[in-house]
């Protein structure tokens, strides 16, 4: 892995090379979808800070100049860290906000995918991120913090039966909630793990909580996870 400054991440060149490698590393022919799929997992490196604000009450500066990544050979951004702290809820959905516009706006520039696309996978990822520390409430205020275009998270309690709840309900027993996401990683457009033409193979290779699926299938499948 190659560390470089966090600025890059909002530099459009150095975006469209991640762009190129993703295409090259999933064999994909759409800039639009690696652009996506790049920032499905960068997306989650950038949040993983939050789990820490939850938890300790005290997170990584996600400020692209104060910051260091690592670049994994195909591209990916496999790290996300930064000396300063930010121990303010606030300062940490302002921080975010900054962030996130910064590379969101060059990636849809540099590929054709569009911002509101690349703001709702941001908004899943960190969803995901306050759920598995915190839970849903934490997840729905620092999203209503940060504000538009972030849209605001969806959950959904999977166990007998499966249906949209609101972020502040418990969670009944013999539950678990999930994200219900608002966003697609198109991970399934990818040769590598879906056989071209073959639309079992595409439905095998989307994630289990894939938006892109019939909802009773999409059902289903958290029902069994």
């Amino acid at each position: 892995m190659t560390p470089v400054p966090g600025a890059v991440l909002a530099q459009p060149a150095w975006l469209a090379q991640r762009i190129s490698d993703t295409v090259r590393h999933w064999r994909l022919d759409d800039e639009r979808v690696a652009a996506t799929l790049w920032w499905y997992s960068a997306s989650s490196v950038v949040t993983v800070g939050v789990g820490e604000m939850l938890a300790t009450g005290s997170a990584p500066d996600v400020d692209l100049d104060a910051a260091t990544v690592e670049i994994a050979s195909d591209g990916r951004l496999a790290e996300f860290r930064s000396p300063g702290r930010l121990r303010d809820v606030d300062a940490v959905a302002v921080a975010l906000h900054r962030t996130f516009a910064a590379i969101i706006e060059p990636l849809a520039g540099s590929s054709g995918a569009t911002s509101p696309a690349l703001w709702a996978v941001a908004s899943d990822s960190l969803a995901n991120r306050c759920l598995a520390v915190g839970g849903s409430a934490p997840a729905a205020d620092l999203a209503r913090r940060i504000g538009p275009p972030l849209p605001p998270p969806r959950f959904v309690d999977v166990g007998r039966g499966i249906g949209e709840v609101d972020a502040s309900d418990p969670v009944p027993p013999g539950h678990r909630r999930v994200v219900r996401r608002s966003s697609c990683c198109l991970i399934y457009r990818s040769p590598v793990v879906a056989a071209v033409g073959d639309p079992d193979a595409e439905a095998r290779a989307k994630c289990v909580s894939c938006p892109r699926q019939r909802p009773e299938i999409r059902a289903a499948r958290l029902t069994t996870l």
